[in-house]
């Protein structure tokens, strides 16, 4: 508590911004990204396969987008995110 009344209380700078950090990846681990085709063949949260994604972005880059245009679809959801599907299908 402070001592003199008429002082603001100081606060630590980064409380406000840990707290949305913890967010943030609460948000990723909570919500997941579904990979398939004409069923699901993969199911992962979202951090994990940004960690993948990262580590490995010379291959994940191009078998993504290859992926993409042989019919695969990506599908991001969740708790926190509306279903989003990711595809190249019409």
């Amino acid at each position: 508590m402070n001592e003199n009344k008429n002082l603001p209380e100081i606060k630590s700078a980064g409380e406000g911004y840990l707290n949305k950090v913890k967010r943030f990846f609460s948000i990723l681990c909570r919500n997941d990204i579904t990979i398939s085709r004409t069923r699901d063949i993969l199911r992962m949260p979202v951090l994990a396969f940004l960690i993948i994604a990262l580590l490995t972005l010379e291959i994940s880059v191009p078998v993504i987008l290859i992926s993409l245009f042989c019919g695969v679809e990506y599908t991001i959801g969740g708790e926190d995110i509306p279903q989003k599907k990711i595809s190249f299908r019409p």
